[in-house]
């Protein structure tokens, strides 16, 4: 058994990835949190040291990919997905670690995390780290997959992941707010993934602030353009 995990993006971001099936990583420098890999009271020097040491290990080395445990968060939609004219695409992933790639769920907490020393950076602090972020961030329920950088950049300098056993497309949600050129090219490209790749539509509910899945495309996406 695995899990269903969800990457938001743009249109065009989302429909790019599906046509190279692949993702672009992300690392350290590239987190949008000051305090990731940075979540640990440093008023002690030494321990401040410490911490930059490990950091130093994990920057250029590691990448990540970013994912939700849910599809139909509204904030992720307006943050991620271009004001919900975006995609959402659900991979499974395996419940153990496939090989150099591992996941984790993030952990909230409202405070800092406490050591005694510099002695006590260790592998298991390590952890902590890389899965505890501010309790304000909780709404995005996040997921990383942590990838090792054996490859190298492009020529932009990007690093990407192709999609693969590990990291299979299942799914494809298209925003409440897509514009129909953009719901058009999905529909061509997932046309190349027959059968394995399942489109659905984000539907506004008429009485609540909720976002329900449909089967089919919303009425104007048949109108003329």
């Amino acid at each position: 058994m695995g899990k269903r995990i969800y990457k938001f993006m743009s249109a065009q971001y989302g429909i790019g990835n599906l046509e190279n099936r692949r993702l672009k990583l992300s690392t350290i420098d590239d987190l949008n949190d000051p305090f990731d890999l940075a979540s640990l009271d440093t008023t002690d020097p030494a321990v401040e040291k410490a911490l930059e040491a490990v950091i130093t290990r994990f920057r250029g080395k590691t990448g990540l990919l970013c994912f939700s445990r849910n599809w139909d968060n509204l904030l992720l939609w307006s943050h991620y997905a271009a004001s919900h004219t975006g995609l959402c695409l659900g991979f499974d992933i395996p419940d153990g670690p496939p090989g150099d790639e591992y996941d984790i769920d993030v952990h909230y907490q409202p405070n800092l995390l406490q050591i005694n020393g510099p002695d006590d950076v260790n592998l298991g602090l390590v952890t902590k780290l890389l899965r505890t972020k501010h309790e304000s961030w909780s709404y995005e329920q996040e997921v990383r997959v942590f990838v090792k950088l054996n490859d190298s950049p492009d020529a932009n300098g990007l690093f990407w992941f192709g999609f693969k056993p590990g990291l299979e497309l299942k799914e494809v949600v298209v925003g409440a707010q897509c514009s129909s050129e953009d719901v058009k090219a999905v529909a061509e490209v997932l046309e190349t993934y027959g059968d394995a790749v399942k489109c659905s539509w984000a539907y506004m509910r008429k009485d609540a602030f909720l976002l329900v899945r449909h089967e089919f495309p919303p009425p104007w996406f048949s109108a003329p353009v």
